[in-house]
């Protein structure tokens, strides 16, 4: 029993003196904290864009607000040129 009791301290001790083991070095603590900031940032951003996108989706068509006037031509028009009013002939 004491045989299994050793091997498991001396490898427990020897796993964390290992660089893989990061969990319990400050440098590894910063860089969890910082990928998980990361991770929720962008999770946020993504949440926001897919709102404002849904919002922009449903804004109302705006409708002239002069009423429109419709002006109807018979025929064609025509303009004569040098009738009397101050042409020099």
């Amino acid at each position: 029993m004491k045989k299994i009791y050793r091997a498991l301290t001396f490898l427990t001790i020897g796993a964390t003196l290992l660089s893989s083991c990061s969990m319990l070095t400050t440098s590894g603590r910063q860089q969890r904290a910082y990928e998980r900031y990361v991770r929720k940032s962008s999770l946020g951003r993504v949440k926001q864009q897919k709102r404002l996108s849904y919002r922009k989706a449903t804004l109302p068509v705006m409708q002239p607000t002069d009423p429109m006037e419709a002006t109807e031509v018979s025929g064609p028009e025509s303009v004569s040129s040098g009738s009397g009013e101050g042409g020099g002939q």
